[in-house]
C-alpha cells in the first residue's frame, strides 16, 4: 500500500500523520508530535518523528499556515478551467502586492453562474514557500504537495460527516495551542477562510478565552459579509484543542447561532492506534484522509514538474513490467505446448511407416511453434532493451515518445533535456545497455519554455546485430 506523510509546524510543535492508500481510500495508520522551544529544531524534531516510520513514503504533503496566505475573491467572464487559469494569471500579475515571479498562486472555484464563475485567488510569497521547502528537503523529504491549513480543516469536516445536523454555511474554528483556522464551509467547498496567530495556550493566560474566540468569530462573519454577499453563517462548530465545551453557551450566546462541539478523533472511532499528538491534530489528518488531486496546490513550478514527471516514469516502469510479465507467461505457455508437441511427435516416429501422414503434420505444427518461440524470443529482447532504457533515464530527462523500427531493429527516443551535455551525457548511457548496438543523435533543437531553455532531441538505438 501507498504512504501518505503529511507535515505541519507551528511554533511551539513539530506533527505528524502517516497514512496508507490512494485517492479517497485511505486509512490513518498514526499521530505523532514533538514539540520545539525554537523554530530552529523544527528540522531536527522532524528527523526524529520520521525515525518511527519504517517505510518510504509516496506522498509527502506540506502544510502553509493560512496566516502566510493572502486570498482575493473574484468574479471572472469565464467557465473554461483553462481561460480561468489565463484571467488568473493576469489578476496576479496586476492586482496582487507582489511582483509575480516572487509569489506562488492557485485559485479554488467558489460558484459559476451566468457565464461569470466566482473564484478565491491564493497568493503566498516565494520566500515563505522556499522556507517550507528547505525544512522538508533538509528532513530527507521530497515534497509532492504544499497546501494550506484552511484545507487541512476542509477535509476533516468532509470527514465528520454530520448528516445535516449543522447547518451549512457552517464557521468550522478549530483551536490550536497557539494558532486558530476559522473556515467557512457550504457544500463541501471553502467559501472563506482566515487564521489569527493566538490560539488556546495564548488565550488561557490571558483567562477570558471564550470572550477572546467569540470576538475572532464575529471577525470572521464581518469578512464573510464583505466578501461574499449573500452568504451568511448559520452555524459554528468548534474542534482542537482547550476547554471547548466551557466555551461553547458563551459564544452561542453572543453571537446568537448554535454552537456545536465536535472531538478531533471523532472522525476515528474504532481507531485503535494511540496518538502522541499534541495540540490539534485537526489539520494534518483532514489532509491525510484527502484525495490529493482535489487539494489547492502552492508547490512552484519545479516541484509540479518534477512530481509529475516522478509519476510518469513510475507508470512507464509498470507498464513495462507487466509487459515482460506476460510475455514470459506466453513464453512458458508456448514452451510447455512446444514440449507436448515434441513429445507426441516422438512416439509417432516410431509407427511413421504406417501413419506418415499424420507424423508430417505434427512436424510441422513443430516448426511452427519453434517460429514462434523465436518471435516471442525477439519480443523478449526487446523489453529488456526498454526496461535497461527507463532504467537508465534520469529525472533530468524528459521522454516524450518512443518509436520501434522492427524491420532496422531500431528504437527511436524523442525528448528533451535542460542543455546539450546532458543530452551527450544520456547517450553515454544508453551505449552501455545490453543489447544496444549503437546510439545514433538524429537531431536536436533549442526551444524556450516557461520553465527555461530546453533542449529537443531524437536519439536512434540500434540493437546488437542488427543493420547500420
Amino acid at each position: 500500500m501507498a504512504m501518505r506523510l503529511v507535515v505541519e509546524w507551528t511554533r511551539t510543535t513539530v506533527r505528524l500523520a502517516v497514512a496508507e492508500g490512494s485517492g479517497g481510500r485511505v486509512r490513518l495508520k498514526g499521530v505523532y508530535s514533538q514539540p520545539l522551544s525554537t523554530a530552529a529544531e523544527v528540522t531536527e524534531a522532524l528527523r526524529t518523528l520520521l525515525k518511527t516510520q519504517k517505510s518510504n513514503a509516496a506522498q509527502v504533503i506540506g502544510v502553509v499556515p493560512r496566516e502566510q496566505v493572502l486570498t482575493r475573491v473574484v468574479k471572472f467572464p469565464a467557465t473554461n478551467p483553462v481561460e480561468l487559469l489565463q484571467m488568473v494569471e493576469l489578476y496576479a500579475k496586476a492586482q496582487l502586492p507582489y511582483p509575480r515571479d516572487q509569489m506562488v498562486i492557485d485559485f479554488h472555484l467558489l460558484s459559476q453562474q451566468g457565464g461569470f464563475s466566482t473564484v478565491a485567488v491564493v497568493a503566498c510569497q516565494r520566500e515563505a514557500i522556499d522556507r517550507q521547502l528547505t525544512v522538508l528537503h533538509d528532513a530527507g523529504l521530497s515534497v509532492t504537495l504544499l497546501t494550506v491549513s484552511s484545507w487541512g480543516v476542509l477535509g476533516w469536516y468532509r470527514q465528520v460527516r454530520h448528516s445535516g445536523s449543522v447547518a451549512e454555511p457552517v464557521l468550522v474554528a478549530n483551536v490550536d495551542e497557539t494558532r486558530t483556522d476559522l473556515v467557512l464551509i457550504s457544500g463541501g467547498r471553502i467559501l472563506s477562510s482566515r487564521s489569527v496567530s493566538q490560539g488556546a495556550q495564548d488565550w488561557d493566560v490571558s483567562g477570558d478565552a471564550a470572550e477572546l474566540l467569540m470576538i475572532e468569530v464575529e471577525r470572521s462573519r464581518a469578512a464573510i459579509r464583505k466578501e461574499l454577499q449573500g452568504h451568511e453563517v448559520q452555524s459554528v462548530l468548534l474542534t482542537g484543542v482547550g476547554a471547548l465545551r466551557q466555551w461553547s453557551d458563551l459564544v452561542a450566546q453572543r453571537v446568537g447561532l448554535p454552537v456545536t462541539v465536535t472531538d478531533w478523533h471523532q472522525p476515528f472511532k474504532g481507531w485503535n492506534t494511540p496518538t502522541t499528538s499534541i495540540g490539534s491534530p485537526v489539520v494534518i489528518t483532514g489532509l491525510a484522509g484527502s484525495d490529493v488531486h482535489g487539494l489547492l496546490n502552492l508547490s512552484p513550478s519545479e516541484v509540479r514538474v518534477q512530481v509529475s514527471h516522478r509519476e510518469q516514469v513510475r507508470t512507464l516502469v509498470m507498464t513495462t513490467l507487466l509487459l515482460v510479465g506476460v510475455l514470459i507467461l506466453g513464453t512458458m505457455l508456448l514452451g510447455l505446448q512446444a514440449s507436448r508437441q515434441q513429445q507426441l511427435a516422438q512416439q509417432l516416429e516410431q509407427v511413421v511407416a504406417r501413419v506418415e501422414p499424420t507424423a508430417k503434420v505434427v512436424q510441422e505444427k513443430t516448426r511452427s511453434a519453434q517460429l514462434v518461440l523465436s518471435t516471442l524470443n525477439d519480443r523478449r529482447r526487446l523489453a529488456r532493451m526498454l526496461s535497461e532504457v527507463f532504467h537508465q533515464t534520469p529525472s533530468s530527462v524528459t521522454l516524450e515518445g518512443l518509436t520501434f523500427e522492427r524491420g532496422r531493429w531500431e528504437l527511436v527516443l524523442r525528448g528533451s533535456v535542460a542543455s546539450t551535455q546532458e543530452a551527450l551525457s544520456y547517450m553515454k548511457q544508453l551505449e552501455q545497455v545490453e543489447g544496444v548496438g549503437g546510439v545514433d543523435l538524429k537531431y536536436s533543437t533549442r526551444r524556450v519554455t516557461p520553465l527555461g531553455d530546453r533542449i529537443d532531441f531524437e536519439l536512434v538505438l540500434r540493437a546488437q546485430g542488427s543493420a547500420s
